[in-house]
């Protein structure tokens, strides 16, 4: 997974590409830890900064904002904005009053919302969850293992093929291979990762949206709105895509500069590490490994901007392009679900899930990418890293509702 948003990107993709190697090493769970918590205090004040100098560059007049963690926030603080509404918007509001079930409640989320002075909805940032993360690298993880059983496929039939990833092989499984060779071929894929003959490049692991912000207004604000960002002193690089569809907007991948690193450092002298305790790394160490870690990373971090009408906006949130539903939909049109991609799944989301526990490191990993588990197994070993040993209580709780934790186990804000 590489993770744009993050100033040691590299690093963290080589280790999930040793991962599925089955290539653990000492130092892998602590920087992992690290980087999850390191990370949201040195872009987030950017972010922040970024979102605030946009609103003001084309909205005269003061600007508040608030953070939320639920979803259902987000639509409630839409409803209630000043800004024009059409008949159609109003007739969607009236469907949530009556209807909140069917608007996927609460789904967890940290926003920070901007307004006007006059109550109008501004714009937000959203900082992606760590469950959301891990989805979105198994989804490229699959549809890359996708192209590779392809062309494994095709060299079973004829003479064997060595390299990297197949390029434009569709991210699709052909239907017309037999399970039997669609087996041999996952053999194959899974031999070539054991010996290192297959990996993933960033292009193929790239996720850009860790951070993402959003823009509201009229065409003509627009407009200006994207001229504020092109001109934005901290803005080193911006790609352009135009959404038409079920929902339109303009999507902004955009690349921001952090300040000096010395002052990142200095902002953060006198920190209390201790929250970060839980998740096993003492402030002591966090204290000595945090200079190096931001001197030692890129200087600027990624984050998608998308500008879009309050109208659009709406239709987004609570018409037929809810985001909820666009996920489920994505959940279900994998374009290869087999035992790699399940096993890939599992391995990124330990290490993801290894970032997040108490535990900082692992001595081998449960599962390997060539394996043949039950999920039960998985869900044994990720239990493990928080404490919990396996009982009937808890494997009942997990497979009845994957997303369950414990009431005393302590959530990321940020990122989870």
């Amino acid at each position: 997974m590489y993770l744009t948003g993050l100033i040691h990107r590299r690093k963290l993709l080589d280790i999930a590409m040793r991962w599925l190697a089955d290539d653990c090493r000492p130092g892998d769970g602590r920087f992992a830890t690290e980087v999850f918590i390191f990370e949201k205090l040195i872009s987030t004040p950017t972010g922040r900064e970024f979102l605030q100098d946009i609103n003001r560059a084309v909205h005269p007049g003061s600007v508040t904002s608030r953070r939320i963690a639920i979803k259902d926030d987000l639509r409630k603080a839409i409803v209630s904005a000043s800004n024009p509404s059409s008949r159609h918007a109003w007739e969607l509001f009236d469907r949530f009053a009556a209807l909140p079930e069917e608007f996927f409640p609460g789904t967890p989320a940290d926003f920070i919302l901007t307004f006007g002075d006059d109550g109008a909805l501004l714009g937000m940032v959203r900082f992606k969850r760590i469950r959301r993360i891990a989805e979105k690298a198994s989804r490229r993880i699959a549809d890359n293992l996708a192209g590779a059983i392809r062309k494994a496929a095709a060299s079973l039939k004829g003479p064997r093929k060595s390299g990297g990833l197949a390029e434009n092989c569709d991210g699709l499984v052909p239907p017309e291979l037999s399970p039997a060779m669609i087996d041999l071929a996952e053999r194959e894929v899974g031999r070539r990762f054991r010996e290192y003959g297959l990996s993933f490049e960033p292009h193929h692991m790239r996720i850009d949206d860790l951070m993402g912000f959003k823009f509201v207004g009229t065409e003509s604000e627009l407009e200006r709105i994207e001229a504020a960002i092109r001109e934005h002193p901290r803005v080193r690089g911006v790609e352009r895509e135009v959404h038409r569809g079920r929902y339109n907007d303009i999507n902004l991948l955009v690349d921001l500069e952090l300040p000096p690193a010395v002052e990142i450092i200095d902002r953060m002298k006198g920190w209390d590490w201790s929250e970060a305790g839980y998740r096993g790394l003492d402030e002591a160490t966090l204290r000595r490994d945090f200079p190096n870690y931001v001197e030692s990373g890129e200087r600027t971090f990624r984050a998608e901007v998308i500008l879009t009408t309050f109208e659009e906006l709406v239709e987004s949130e609570f018409g037929n392009a809810i985001h909820e539903q666009r996920v489920v939909e994505q959940r279900s049109s994998s374009a290869y679900a087999g035992r790699l991609a399940q096993n890939a799944s599992f391995i990124v989301e330990y290490l993801l899930n290894l970032a997040l526990s108490p535990t900082v490191e692992v001595e081998r990993l449960p599962v390997k990418l060539w394996g043949r588990y039950l999920p039960d197994l998985y869900s044994q070993a990720v239990w493990s890293l928080y404490g919990f040993g396996q009982t009937s209580a808890l494997f009942d709780a997990i497979l009845l509702d994957p997303e369950w934790i414990p009431p005393d186990v302590h959530r990321e804000p940020i990122y989870d």
